[in-house]
């Protein structure tokens, strides 16, 4: 692979070999799903890579030409949806990043050769919100988590009325499990 300059590293220069390597450790496509730019609605918030297999793993890349001054904002949107979460980042960005991000977030460096070091590996987080979990699905997606758990969920009702049914009928653990599926079911695939 190309040494790339460190000064210059972008986005872009992170993301394909970011997304081949997550590959690599999940090469079974039906059984991880790697979605790139995966929205949450509440809070609004966009994470670069999502990795749907038992857990929801979120990778955030921040390049040399980016700044870690939407963090204080991406930081509870992601706390809230996934259960592991990693900064994609240059050696640039590693000390600020350490003050930033919570001891329980993955650091993963992207090195000048292309290869990635894991200075950090995450945790699981404990403080998942199943309810910002379920805004993220489509009407049809939590008709069919209800489907699955056997709860009676009208379809006429309104998103937020759904997602408060959902969320009071099921356990969070296993509504967590059956949202993974859901979305493991989208079409769009990294």
């Amino acid at each position: 692979m190309t040494e790339i300059q460190t000064a210059t590293t972008t986005d872009a220069h992170i993301r394909a070999p970011l997304l081949q390597w997550l590959r690599a450790l999940h090469p079974d496509c039906l059984d991880a799903k790697l979605l790139e730019e995966f929205k949450m609605p509440r809070p609004s918030a966009r994470i670069d890579v999502a990795l749907v297999n038992g857990e929801m793993a979120g990778f955030e890349i921040k390049s040399d030409r980016d700044t870690l001054t939407r963090l204080p904002w991406q930081i509870p949107a992601f706390s809230k949806f996934f259960d592991r979460v990693s900064l994609v980042t240059t050696p640039k960005h590693v000390p600020e990043a350490r003050m930033k991000i919570p001891r329980w977030w993955g650091i993963i460096v992207f090195r000048e050769n292309g290869s990635f070091d894991v200075s950090r590996s995450p945790k699981r987080n404990s403080k998942i919100d199943a309810v910002s979990f379920l805004f993220a699905l489509s009407k049809s997606e939590l008709a069919s988590v209800a489907r699955e758990a056997g709860v009676i969920v009208p379809g006429s009702l309104k998103k937020e009325a759904m997602v408060e049914t959902i969320a009071s009928s099921i356990q969070k653990p296993l509504l967590c499990s059956l949202a993974r599926e859901v979305i493991k079911l989208r079409d769009v695939c990294a």
